[in-house]
């Protein structure tokens, strides 16, 4: 009984870590591709995430230091340049995960949450508020934000699973049918998110500890948790996608649009939109206050402050300053963002990949699956890239 609890707290660990908010960008990258060809890529990208875990684990099950983390591996395999390099990685990842939260929170507050109660305000008034009402969660502490997490993270996957369940009557088959001839184009635009669960490496020590530093268990562990979000993703998206069709999304700029389009179409069920509504609203809340206070205990750490309210009020404004103008300067970009971050995540996530190549080499051990690994994570960045420079076309 012992084990099974253990498994299954290690299993929502790396469920927690991989559902964030890119489920809500899912289904505005996925209208280019299309449904069909949006699952065939999801289920390729379920495999090399996979396969990226069970390397990691394989490399931190080599320490007797049971607090080992990617910041560990990066100094004994790369030195000093292979800490900063992660450092960097993961800060840029945090900030522009912060910036994302800020602006999609702002925007389903402003089209999804106060429009019931007839408050009409511009996104970047709502993105505002949202900073403004949960700022000070981080100043209250840790703690706080833990038992306020644990309550919302349960209310969110029981809105999800309800709405899943409840919306079967709406989903239509129709959306199977369809393969846009046009499809393939736009996969690479949307490469770095349509799996996006890469925040899921910065938990997987913490989940070999859990399992008493057994690899397999913890191996067992990550397949279950990776299951979790595959299957949300894909109910996720068939739920949406049998209530706004592919040409609606040329019309829908955010995720507050395509949120506010969805849920106030006629004929949908009033128990669905509360359900999808209360979702998604508090999908964007659990990842800003997990991302956030990750993001003000490292400026605590990085400036070697105490850990006091006062300083946490100051290492909060320093932390979102620039995340909270991104988001205020580019009110419709919550996928633009979001893209960014999960560019630098995979980055930092390839670090302990990169370290396995070097100690499999060590040991005489094959060194091809880390290869492809880190190739096909370098393809996704580089793919990601030339997004930002528009090479590759966007559905509009």
């Amino acid at each position: 009984m012992d084990n099974f609890k253990k498994l299954l707290l290690s299993s929502f660990l790396i469920a927690g870590a991989a559902i964030g908010s890119g489920v809500l960008a899912l289904p505005m990258l996925a209208a280019g591709p299309g449904l069909f060809n949006t699952l065939i890529f999801i289920t390729i990208t379920f495999v090399i995430s996979y396969f990226m875990a069970l390397i990691s684990i394989d490399v931190y099950a080599q320490y007797d230091n049971h607090n080992v983390n990617a910041a560990t591996l990066a100094i004994d395999y790369f030195g000093k340049k292979g800490y900063w390099i992660t450092t960097i990685l993961n800060v840029l990842s945090m900030g522009s995960l912060a910036a994302a939260y800020v602006n999609a929170g702002g925007d389903l507050l402003a089209k999804t949450v106060l429009p019931a109660f007839h408050i009409i305000i511009p996104s970047q008034l709502g993105m505002i508020i949202f900073f403004a009402v949960f700022m000070p969660a981080f100043i209250i502490g840790l703690g706080f934000i833990s038992r306020l997490n644990g309550i919302i993270f349960t209310i969110k996957y029981l809105c999800l699973i309800g709405g899943i369940i409840f919306g079967i009557k709406l989903m239509n088959p129709h959306i199977f049918e369809v393969i846009p001839k046009d499809g393939f184009q736009y996969l690479a635009a949307g490469a770095s998110t349509m799996f996006c669960i890469w925040m899921m490496h910065m938990v997987l020590p913490l989940v070999l500890k859990i399992n008493d530093w057994n690899p397999q268990k913890a191996k067992k562990a990550t397949f279950i948790g990776l299951m979790i979000p595959a299957i949300a993703y894909i109910g996720w998206m068939l739920l949406i996608f049998s209530l706004v069709s592919r040409e609606d999304f040329r019309s829908l700029n955010t995720i507050g649009d395509v949120m506010h389009f969805a849920l106030t179409k006629p004929g949908v069920p009033n128990t669905i939109s509360v359900l999808v509504g209360v979702f998604a609203s508090i999908t964007v809340l659990t990842a800003f206050l997990s991302i956030g206070f990750a993001l003000v205990a490292f400026v605590i750490d990085a400036l070697k402050w105490t850990d006091s309210p006062k300083n946490r009020l100051f290492a909060t404004l320093i932390s979102f300053v620039i995340p909270v103008i991104i988001a205020l300067l580019f009110p419709k970009a919550f996928v633009i963002i979001y893209q960014q971050s999960n560019m630098f995540q995979i980055g930092a996530a390839l670090v302990p990949i990169a370290a396995a190549y070097v100690f499999f080499k060590k040991i005489k051990r094959s060194t091809i699956l880390p290869t492809i690994v880190m190739i096909v994570g370098i393809l996704v960045i580089i793919a990601q890239l030339l997004q930002d420079i528009n090479v590759f076309p966007t559905f509009h």
